[in-house]
């Protein structure tokens, strides 16, 4: 049923099958391809910067934008800039335990990947919907090194026959490169207000105010501290390009303040937090922010990836155990006569700050829209352990629950809870329960509704594919 509904979905761009015969291309305009260096074999060993990305029109090549992020298993210590690694312990943790795969950064104590070329875990990213024409019989590229030509076959599995291609070249010593790539598809300034990262940045106890900004043509998105992002302006084609957002929040329960996105930055009166970043980068194709600590979980982390239609927000949870928790948007005043529906409430009902009554359950997939654009939450929760979920949602411009944070509102407050006890989740202390949630955000043009989130949600569950091999002329 959801294939069906695809070429109906513009808002979604998913476009049509024209005819039977007809192979269509791939188009999701929001969704990324991402390939390891192993799905790419041959591209292991080559220096990331000389790596570009092209497309066959069937006259010419046209550049597409291409990045590659570096990875590498990292010693939390590391990130934290903490020399004693195997006897640092934060609230009874320690970080010298764990080692994770990490994106890299030498602007951080993360460090650089110590295999500055591609190797197996490095990612290549680039958009679904830069591919192209398959290439046979195409010249080799100007300005390419010979025999260093990668094709990537793109296919849509929700649109049967579909395919495009992406090829991969190093840039060569002679000849004047295809150009066509156009402007990067979003920009991410990371701005410390105490200084530069390293040498003003406090990781045991103290806040640490931002003036972060991601921008895109689709939404814009900022961040205040570590936590702390109060802002998003959807500004694709149409909408208002107000600030809905009073903050995305985190609690344990409704009215429980003692733990929220305030102490996880360590303000309020509730005790110190370490925490530190583990990459800023802004890139052509896709900005990448990454953050652990929070509260008597220094191991917790954060991983935000910004694309220019949607954000994938990926939490990891390393703590000892903890009775329940929230994390959930809380929209602000701005967002009033916007809709809001779920996957348990498709019908939707008006934000307005005046309470609701909606089925409650684990919502697959959660979306405002009204004039100031549209935004679709595709949630996808796994955990090693048996747990009880809910989906939480408050409308109320005078509610009784205490708002711990941000202002004094709930309009349209939204998101997943988990109300059985969580097991502890931290290696640091030995424990090897898992829980990890990514949340894909799609930003869009008003005019949203439950089927452009079915479209979503099965976009979601059954991603594109690609496949790499050598490409030769």
């Amino acid at each position: 049923m959801i294939a069906s509904l695809v070429g109906s979905v513009a808002l979604a761009g998913f476009s049509p099958i024209i005819s039977a015969s007809a192979a269509p291309a791939v188009t999701r305009p929001s969704d990324p391809v991402v390939l390891t260096g192993a799905d790419a074999p041959s591209l292991i060993g080559r220096t990331p910067t000389r790596i570009i990305g092209l497309r066959w029109t069937g006259s010419a090549w046209q550049r597409r934008h291409v990045q590659v992020d570096e990875r590498a298993v990292v010693n939390f210590a590391r990130i934290y800039g903490v020399l004693n690694a195997p006897t640092t312990s934060f609230y009874g943790s320690q970080p010298g335990l764990v080692n994770e795969l990490v994106y890299t950064s030498g602007s951080t104590w993360t460090g650089n990947d110590p295999d500055r070329l591609i190797d197996a875990n490095d990612e290549i990213a680039f958009m679904a919907r830069d591919g192209g024409l398959i290439a046979t019989g195409a010249p080799q590229p100007s300005g390419t090194a010979a025999g260093s030509g990668v094709e990537v076959r793109i296919i849509d599995p929700l649109v049967p026959g579909s395919e495009s291609y992406l090829y991969l070249f190093q840039k060569g010593t002679t000849g004047i490169l295809p150009g066509g790539a156009g402007p990067r598809y979003g920009s991410y300034k990371f701005r410390l207000l105490s200084g530069s990262y390293k040498s003003t940045y406090s990781r045991f106890g103290s806040a640490n105010p931002e003036d972060t900004l991601f921008k895109s043509s689709t939404y814009t998105r900022h961040f205040s501290d570590r936590w702390l992002n109060d802002q998003i302006k959807i500004t694709a084609p149409g909408a208002s390009g107000v600030d809905i957002l009073d903050r995305q929040k985190a609690l344990f329960a409704p009215n429980t303040c003692g733990r929220s996105e305030n102490t996880f930055n360590a303000t309020g009166v509730y005790g110190s937090a370490e925490g530190a970043f583990i990459v800023n980068k802004n890139g052509p194709v896709r900005s990448i922010r990454s953050y652990v600590g929070a509260n008597s979980g220094p191991n917790t982390q954060r991983t935000h990836v910004f694309y220019d239609r949607r954000e994938d927000i990926v939490t990891d949870l390393r703590v000892h155990s903890i009775g329940s928790i929230m994390d959930f948007f809380d929209y602000s005043p701005a967002a009033s006569g916007m809709t809001y529906r779920d996957s348990l409430n498709q019908g939707g009902v008006t934000v307005d700050g005046v309470p609701d009554s909606l089925n409650t359950g684990e919502a697959a997939w959660e979306q405002l829209a009204g004039s100031q654009g549209t935004i679709t939450h595709v949630n996808n929760l796994a955990t090693s352990f048996a747990r009880t979920n809910t989906h939480y949602y408050l409308d109320d411009s005078t509610p009784s629950d205490t708002q711990c944070t941000g202002d004094a509102f709930a309009y349209g407050s939204s998101g997943g809870y988990i109300t059985s006890a969580i097991p502890c989740t931290d290696p640091g202390t030995g424990c090897s329960a898992t829980l990890s949630n990514k949340r894909i955000i799609y930003y869009d043009a008003p005019g949203g509704d439950a089927v452009t989130a079915l479209v979503y949600r099965s976009g979601v569950d059954t991603p594109v594919a690609a496949t790499a091999t050598t490409w030769s002329p």
